[in-house]
């Protein structure tokens, strides 16, 4: 059990927490929520023992451990992705470790015999937790994660932020501790990679505690919700829509009882204002003086406030706004994309989609020009102002400006006037507008960057993951704001729900052209439609023109399937003979581990304990075989990895 008592914490003069209070145990699968800034992450790293609050106290039931999954990693480079991973299992490698230790003991004390008493002990913990064949349960979670085979023994200090952030995943989740706590990890994941979280976390046997701006994810993970408001955390029980129902309910309620408020209060400012100079009413305006001074004023939550969002228009542009012929891009023997044509429209928002790898960023790069090193044209409409929002861009704001000046500097003059309500629209306002860029959260500095985008005279947006670290609230001010922008947008997200929210049209990216001609598609129609008749995974075929943003006649549904195997003959056989040797492996897994059994055996027997080159010679033969059982079951991971591939 992992428990807050009346936990508080003061930052920069604003109380961050105040008296949290709740209770976390094995059954527990909530998600944390509330606005940017209101102490999500604070709250995390307190119950993780990364911060130490002012008040109160943290506590953990004897026994329990506890697994944290920062927003913000840091790894030590010199490590293979593979290792890094690895070292989910640091319980059982210091068990191991110790059993070592307690082996060399024997030799000098062999008639010790709670030496061989602890050394079963570790042994039957290391084989419970599957210690011994743990490079499966390795392969399989970072496979889950969207990490390629060939990319396994990658040293991490190649990996881009996103990547490096998966493989911290990966060895968090590997960590099998009793309580979770996971802090957006689905930043950085593909849908495919989100839907396997979402599955690897029904059949966790722990419980959890989670922040994700995801919706549609919350919903699949979580029975419960704790919002962070104010400082005090309140409990919903039920999905995340449920809470989302309920709140606006609140909401509704509280947006009523707040009109009837300010109508009661002018009404008495109306009376005292008339008749305060009234000898005969002194006694009567007094009292409703009293009366407005004892008011506890309601206040509807800033980022529960009703939006509305007016942009500037964009300069005017030509009809085609981007045009592609035979578009390809590769990195060494590697192509990303594979002779992509295609026309984007003035006015539609273009949603590109794939797994990752499939070239979704490399693409966009090369539409803002910042990759010339492509094979094929792009052609750029007449007008045409183009402004590109990349994944790090939040990152690269610069230093001694305030939000008000940052923005009045990247302001166009027509929007210059504007810059307040624009900053305002974005969820800054009063002091927050003179924060220096260098305090800013991820999201605030992601809603900054997106808003300079939109007071600019630009008709062309192109954005990488504008979500990332957004909450809700302000996923839904930029997707209020990308709807009502006259402009032309192509934008990559993996959140299913900003998706249906924005897309017009889709691109749909694949990394293998084997499974579609090409590797790409084009779907004219929203993403909920392209969801709906593909279930994400068929493509539509294009129009002949390879056009987005006309209204072809709808596509046949009946789409043949996705993976092709060739001969089915040639499959069958090939499925055969991996079962097979599947069967095989597993008879002599099984041997090597009868005999590791009865070598462990030995080693308890007196007239073997007493010897120390019987000890010596039988614990050297029980490495060799769990090296070798190691490799079998390599082995056996391989043949049922292609497996699932061809008995699809």
């Amino acid at each position: 059990m992992l428990s807050a008592a009346s936990v508080s914490l003061t930052f920069g003069g604003q109380q961050v927490l105040q008296d949290v209070s709740l209770t976390l145990d094995r059954t527990t699968r909530a998600g944390l929520v509330g606005a940017n800034g209101s102490g999500k992450t604070t709250l995390l790293r307190i119950l993780s023992g990364a911060a130490t609050p002012e008040g109160g106290s943290v506590s953990v039931s004897r026994a329990t451990t506890v697994a944290y999954l920062p927003q913000h990693i840091a790894l030590s480079p010199g490590k293979s992705v593979r290792l890094v991973a690895d070292e989910g299992y640091q319980r059982e490698h210091n068990l191991a470790q110790e059993r070592s230790e307690l082996a060399d003991r024997l030799i000098e004390s062999p008639e010790d015999h709670s030496l061989l008493d602890s050394m079963a002990r570790i042994d039957e913990s290391l084989e419970n937790s599957g210690y011994h064949t743990r490079h499966v349960q390795v392969n399989r979670v970072l496979r889950g994660l969207g990490f390629p085979d060939d990319a396994l023994d990658q040293p991490v200090e190649t990996l881009s932020g996103g990547w490096a952030m998966r493989v911290v995943l990966a060895r968090t989740l590997l960590a099998r501790p009793d309580f979770l706590l996971l802090d957006e990890p689905t930043n950085y994941l593909d849908s495919e990679s989100r839907l396997w979280l979402s599955r690897f976390l029904a059949g966790f046997p722990g419980g959890y505690l989670l922040v994700s701006h995801d919706r549609v994810f919350l919903d699949e993970t979580t029975t419960e919700i704790l919002e962070l408001f104010q400082g005090s955390i309140k409990r919903y029980r039920g999905s995340f829509s449920e809470y989302e129902r309920r709140r606006k309910e609140e909401l509704e309620n509280l947006i009523k009882r707040w009109e009837e408020q300010q109508r009661e209060i002018a009404r008495q400012e109306q009376f005292i204002r008339r008749f305060r100079a009234q000898a005969n009413k002194a006694r009567q305006v007094q009292s409703r003086i009293r009366m407005l001074e004892k008011v506890d004023l309601l206040e509807i939550p800033e980022h529960l406030r009703p939006l509305s969002i007016t942009l500037p228009p964009p300069p005017r542009a030509g009809r085609k706004v981007l045009t592609t012929e035979s578009l390809s891009r590769g990195y060494g023997p590697r192509q990303v994309l594979r002779e992509l044509s295609m026309e984007v429209e003035q006015g539609r928002r273009l949603a590109v989609v794939g797994r990752n790898g499939a070239g979704k960023s490399t693409l966009l790069r090369i539409l803002a020009g910042r990759d010339q090193e492509h094979g094929g044209t792009l052609t750029i409409g007449k007008g045409v102002q183009c402004g590109y929002f990349a994944q790090d861009h939040p990152e690269s704001l610069p230093t001694g400006k305030t939000v008000l000046s940052y923005l009045e500097e990247q302001a166009g003059d027509e929007s210059r006037p504007r810059v307040r309500d624009i900053l305002g629209a974005f969820l800054f306002s009063g002091d927050a507008t003179e924060k220096p860029l260098e305090v800013l959260s991820g999201g605030e500095r992601t809603r900054l960057a997106v808003a300079s985008l939109l007071a600019r005279p630009l008709n062309l947006l192109i954005l990488d993951e504008p979500t990332n670290h957004l909450d809700m609230t302000s996923q839904e001010v930029l997707a209020q704001a990308l709807r009502n922008y006259a402009g032309t947008v192509v934008f990559v997200s993996h959140d299913r729900s900003f998706l249906r929210s924005v897309a017009t049209d889709v691109l749909a990216l694949w990394p293998d052209e084997s499974v579609v001609p090409r590797g790409w598609r084009l779907y004219p129609g929203s993403y909920a439609e392209f969801e709906g008749s593909h279930a994400g995974l068929l493509f539509a075929e294009p129009d002949e023109n390879g056009t987005v943003g006309v209204d072809p006649p709808r596509q046949e549904k009946n789409m043949e399937g996705l993976r092709r195997y060739g001969d089915q003959k040639a499959r069958r056989a090939e499925i055969r003979r991996l079962r097979q040797a599947e069967e095989e492996l597993l008879l002599r897994i099984d041997g090597i581990d009868s005999e590791c059994r009865q070598l462990e055996a030995e080693l308890a027997q007196p007239e073997v304990y007493t010897r120390g080159d019987a000890v010596r010679q039988r614990s050297n033969r029980i490495t060799q075989l769990k090296k070798e059982s190691d490799r079998l079951h390599h082995q056996w991971e391989e043949s049922v990895r292609r497996l699932e591939e061809l008995d699809v």
